[in-house]
């Protein structure tokens, strides 16, 4: 063996070896320019792909720009303009912070950079073939072009898979990346493919929309809203219910502060919520969105940052597991309580009516008390106002407080509960003590097997009360907030037990904004079926009461 001395590798190589890690394939390269474009506030995003990313990788953005000086200086190693201090590690907001993308692919390929900020009168360009910044014609934003990938590199050339295999890696990272930003316009023309147009949306109601276009219609149509909330951690998105599971996991996007990740605790939360209710070999499917504080959370763990490092993986395991369980079991619960079909009413009777389970569903078809509602028609391209309000056609045009409308029917399916003994509970994945004074714990104490009735279980010590159950109801709400509405209703003393906690866990119900048609739809067939008061969420549109609100504006002017 040749031995020779210690030298410093040339700056073109070590950008070769560094583009090992970063440019693994052409979807790397979409991955990391496409980071860029968002990074640098990008409200429109254009893609495009040649010769399934081999040819040319194009993306276009009307983000801020580069400066004009720090051009040569973005195809060096290690320069970045996302990253100050070494305090800043422990809370990175942006997606791309090391400073390899751009120098890594220009080591790579024929690579072009154009680029203007909004106050200069003219854009300037560097390419692989002129280092130095020379003028162009460019909007304001940037464009970054990688053509004849590997073209330096035959070794790593040949590696690449067929053509037909680099442009679903190409789709999946487009896919992923759409998903990750909604109030982002994307669209991308892939080789001699129609392009793909996904607009900017402006509100969380219209979500759907672009999750339809990538993960299709079935998905939306067979799959539940979630919303889970812990100590400045949230979740939200959407997961398919029981009947929507998949041959393959292609449609399996998790995102946390922004960026897709690749995470075995989050996998294997998601594995354990479904558990054996999946059939052997069948994937589930979701789309869910975790955001949480920066400095709980470390994405600097590997180049392509798909890996992170949880600061507390058991606590964001049992947020998922229990998000994930509670809206299976709520998504199951409704579809036992709304009818498949629309049945005559010889083909259903009072025998048949199960009171017990659908309390708030009761069939009234054999019911002369109560004549069947005439259909409602939902327009499903009515917009959700303040993601509360919406406008319904039939039996008559009436608006709809939706809000009010969920929260009354969780009452009376609280308050039905209570009454026949058959309160449903849940068990806390993340048990937390919130601290009492000692006279509140004997109070407790006294209390603690009566509340079991109520789907209320706990542990005391000394000087704390740690839940172990709580009703599925209160899922989202805050521990802490229900100890202390059960404190004030014992301290009461109270003579009636199920009449105080029936007020108590009734205020406890959380008002919950309204995201999706299906949402609201489920909401109003509920309402229209069940024997509550709707004076508090139901207004008729006729005549006299639009003609008075146009009244009073023509007065107020």
């Amino acid at each position: 063996m040749t031995f020779t001395r210690i030298h410093a590798l040339p700056l073109h190589l070590a950008n070769q070896i560094a583009a090992g890690e970063v440019v693994e394939r052409p979807a790397s390269v979409l991955k990391e320019l496409v980071e860029n474009s968002i990074d640098a506030g990008a409200t429109q995003i254009d893609i495009l792909i040649e010769g399934a990313g081999n040819q040319l990788i194009q993306v276009t953005d009307n983000g801020s720009g580069i400066h004009r000086d720090d051009l040569v200086l973005a195809l060096s190693r290690h320069a970045t303009s996302k990253l100050h201090s070494s305090e800043q590690l422990s809370t990175i907001s942006s997606l791309g912070f090391r400073g390899e993308a751009l120098p890594s692919i220009a080591s790579v390929s024929r690579f072009n950079l154009v680029s203007k900020q909004e106050d200069d009168d003219i854009a300037w360009k560097v390419s692989t073939d002129s280092i130095s910044a020379e003028p162009a014609a460019h909007a304001t934003g940037t464009t970054v072009s990688a053509a004849e990938l590997f073209f330096n590199l035959p070794a790593r050339r040949r590696f690449l898979k067929s053509d037909k295999t680099e442009s679903h890696h190409l789709f999946s990272s487009f896919y992923r990346l759409a998903l990750s930003r909604y109030d982002i316009g994307f669209t991308a023309r892939f080789d001699q493919q129609p392009a793909v147009k996904l607009p900017a949306l402006k509100s969380i109601t219209d979500f759907p929309q672009r999750i339809a276009k990538i993960c299709g219609q079935a998905f939306v149509r067979q799959s539940c809203y979630l919303e889970q909330s812990f100590e400045g951690i949230h979740l939200m998105g959407w997961i398919g219910n029981l009947d929507a599971h998949r041959a393959q996991t292609d449609v399996q996007y998790f995102f946390i502060n922004g960026r897709v990740i690749k995470d075995r605790v989050i996998n294997h939360a998601i594995r354990q919520a479904y558990g054996e209710r999946l059939p052997t070999g069948r994937q589930a499917a979701y789309v869910l969105y975790l955001t949480m504080p920066l400095d709980r959370v470390d994405v600097n763990v590997h180049p392509t940052k798909h890996e992170v490092r949880f600061r507390d993986g058991r606590l964001i395991h049992g947020l998922i597991h229990r998000a994930i369980d509670d809206a299976l079991n709520n998504d199951v619960r409704t579809q036992t309580e709304l009818p498949l079909k629309k049945e005559s009413a010889a083909e259903v009777n009072e025998a048949s009516a199960d009171y017990s389970q659908t309390p708030l569903q009761k069939r009234r078809i054999n019911d002369k008390k109560h004549p069947a509602e005439k259909t409602f028609t939902l327009d499903t391209t009515a917009p959700i106002i303040d993601q509360r309000y919406m406008v319904i056609s039939a039996p008559e045009a009436a608006l709809i407080d939706l809000q009010k409308a969920d929260l009354a029917l969780r009452q009376a399916q609280l308050k039905q509960a209570i009454a026949n003994g058959n309160l449903s509970s849940r068990p806390i994945l993340v048990p937390v003590a919130v601290p009492l004074d000692s006279s509140v714990i004997r109070l407790f104490g006294d209390y603690q097997m009566p509340l079991k009735i109520f789907g209320l279980e706990y542990k005391l010590t000394s000087d704390s009360i740690t839940l172990t159950r709580i009703p599925y109801l209160l899922s989202s709400v805050a521990l802490k907030t229900i100890v202390s509405h059960l404190s004030q209703a014992l301290s009461s003393k109270p003579s009636k037990l199920e009449q105080i906690m029936t007020k108590t866990l009734n205020a406890l119900l959380p008002v919950s904004p309204i995201h999706s048609t299906q949402q609201a739809k489920t909401i109003i067939e509920q309402l229209f079926n069940s024997e509550i008061n709707r004076d508090e969420c139901y207004r008729k549109l006729d005549s006299a009461l639009l003609t008075g609100l146009f009244s009073m504006s023509n007065k107020n002017t």
